[in-house]
């Protein structure tokens, strides 16, 4: 990567200053909102509010322009109307500012001539200098060392994912959804119109980081798009890259169009050199979502044969249908594992094929752990996979349910394969897939799902080793 590039970067995710430009006294304000975000995560560089009107904003002195600044930022996060941005760009670089991020909307993506010559202007006011800029048109970034934040509310979480995103809202949904997960992040860019910056240099820009082991990204346009590919080809089997890209349709692309600007490329070509380069192509949040629980959870494996254990049989069969719907096998259980399953589970209302449904041997504490253990030394079986239900009354198949939760926590840590579990959603299952997902185990709404995501993980694994 250039390394005048990857230090503007640098500054830009970890900036050791950063001054707001549009703070006022009124909470809802979007650069107020910026200050509490970067308070919230504790920012714990110089962090300077930029209002001629205001001697304080939120305990911190507020200074009247970016000249009478203590020091030179690195970073300046403006949230002004759109007319006041080219000139304070101008400021930016003429200061030796090395990174800003435009918060304000109302350029080329409005469809408006005036909104076009605004960002034209923006564009002319960066050339020459040592200024990067995200956006505009965005919520900035997330950056979990750097400590600085998209919105109020969001902490450090020390994970190892990165997001790219041409929508704020999505980058946003997509944190708080992967704290629900398990699935914690150490960048999120929210890029916005991509004036200067573009996806192909935030995906390099991860793609190099040690910090971050997959990338999530949703693209309406994919700028730079030949270098987009080369990185995604550099990534492949190393690091999973998952794009929900959007616009493929007319519908789509006109949507997108009126959000950030984009023009969408010729939706086959588009996917096929998606494929090709390895990436993971999702049709929306919830795939996209899925697949990384799995990508970011689950141990390395080439295999896969999928064991099922399930307490209501009808349940297992439909995902034995999934299974084989997303080209993975159900697998073969051996006359050994047959064996020691039929030692201690009952002989009427169960299977001890695969599907293995325990019946009403599941109500016996230690049952569902045995026989996660004993298919997991089964070595035709590659991955592990527990079907629940909502239950019929909350007194009932409730305590079933949070017992198999637990045997399932307790068996983790002596598994050597992956495990998953679905999960119907329900509210008295919700609690108990919050604690699959924190112990690392994802847990799906659907058969479907599931195999979706285990879909993405095999073949991933096989890239990884060369296959």
């Amino acid at each position: 990567m250039d390394e005048r590039l990857k230090e503007s970067l640098d500054r830009i995710f970890h900036p050791s200053s950063a001054a707001i430009v549009g703070v006022s006294e009124r909470m809802d304000n979007p650069g107020t909102l910026f200050l509490r975000a970067y308070g919230d995560m504790g920012f714990q560089g110089g962090l300077y509010p930029v209002n001629p009107r205001h001697g304080e904003i939120l305990g911190r002195r507020c200074y009247p322009d970016l000249a009478s600044l203590p020091e030179i930022p690195d970073l300046v996060i403006l949230a002004v109307p759109p007319a006041s941005v080219p000139p304070l760009v101008r400021e930016c670089a003429a200061l030796g500012v090395r990174g800003c991020i435009v918060n304000t909307a109302g350029f080329s993506e409005t469809g408006r001539e005036e909104g076009k010559v605004l960002e034209e202007e923006i564009r002319r006011a960066i050339q020459g200098s040592a200024l990067r800029l995200v956006g505009p048109n965005c919520m900035g970034v997330y950056s979990s060392r750097g400590r600085i934040a998209l919105f109020a509310g969001m902490f450090p979480t020390e994970g190892s994912a990165g997001m790219i995103s041409q929508s704020g809202s999505l980058s946003s949904i997509a944190y708080v959804t992967g704290l629900e997960r398990g699935l914690l992040f150490d960048k999120i860019v929210s890029s916005g119109n991509e004036l200067d910056l573009n996806c192909a240099d935030y995906l390099e820009y991860m793609s190099e980081d040690p910090r971050i082991s997959l990338v999530l990204a949703y693209l309406e346009e994919i700028r730079d798009a030949r270098r987009f590919l080369r990185v995604a080809c550099e990534m492949r089997g190393r690091k999973p890259l998952i794009v929900l890209k959007t616009g493929l349709t007319a519908s789509g692309k006109r949507a997108a169009s009126s959000h950030t600007a984009a023009l969408g490329g010729d939706a086959e070509i588009l996917v096929g050199a998606a494929r090709q380069a390895g990436m993971i192509m999702v049709r929306d949040l919830a795939q996209m979502l899925d697949c990384a629980a799995a990508l970011y959870h689950l141990p390395a494996c080439t295999g896969k044969r999928v064991a099922i254990v399930s307490a209501p049989g009808g349940l297992a069969v439909n995902c034995a249908d999934a299974v084989e719907w997303y080209g993975l096998e159900l697998a073969p259980l051996g006359e050994e594992t047959r064996s020691e399953l039929a030692s201690f589970l009952p002989s009427e209302g169960t299977s001890f094929a695969n599907p293995v449904d325990l019946g009403f041997g599941a109500v016996v504490a230690g049952n569902y752990r045995k026989t996660l253990e004993i298919l997991d030394r089964d070595p035709d079986v590659d991955i592990l996979m527990t079907v629940g239900s909502a239950p019929a009354s909350r007194d009932g198949d409730i305590g079933l349910i949070a017992a198999i939760t637990q045997e399932m926590l307790e068996a983790r840590d002596s598994l050597s394969k992956p495990l998953v579990s679905v999960l119907f959603p329900s509210a008295f299952t919700a609690p108990h897939a919050a604690k699959l997902h924190a112990a690392g185990i994802p847990a799906y709404l659907t058969p479907t799902s599931a195999c979706f995501a285990l879909r993405a993980y095999h073949d991933f694994q096989l890239l990884s080793r060369g296959c």
